[in-house]
């Protein structure tokens, strides 16, 4: 078994590190069909354990891999005419107030912008909207 390449690494650290496009394309030449991979992975000069793993983590994140996608049968049917505009039905009128409680009423609003609203005692249900409609 005869090395064609050296590799020498110098200073502190001693593992060779490769971009995700080295990885990507090392990944895909090594699981070609009718590639042997430990022979592969001899001639690119890396462990085929790593192969494998590299693999493994760009199927589990999606990334390109060496195996081919597989197509999804897809119908595109035309959307029904509506030759008739749909019938709207007036909202139902609201039920009448009830009565008022003995004890003052306390509303508080505090809204996302940090503005709030305290409304005591009986307020209109329309006047209470426009001012909470304003604040917004």
């Amino acid at each position: 078994m005869a090395y064609q390449r050296v590799e020498v690494l110098t200073g502190t650290e001693r593992r060779r590190n490769y971009t995700p496009a080295e990885k990507v394309r090392m990944v895909e030449e090594a699981f070609r069909p009718g590639v042997v991979v430990t022979e592969a992975a001899r001639r690119l000069g890396v462990h085929e354990s790593l192969l494998y793993r590299w693999r493994g983590l760009m199927q589990a994140s999606g990334s390109a891999v060496a195996e081919p996608s597989s197509f999804v049968a897809v119908t595109i049917t035309p959307e029904p005419t509506v030759t008739e505009p749909p019938v709207l039905e007036p909202p139902e009128p609201l039920p009448p107030p009830a009565t008022l409680a003995t004890s003052p009423a306390i509303l508080e609003v505090i809204l996302p912008s940090g503005a709030r609203l305290r409304l005591e005692g009986p307020v209109d249900p329309a006047l209470a909207a426009a001012v909470v409609g304003a604040l917004a």
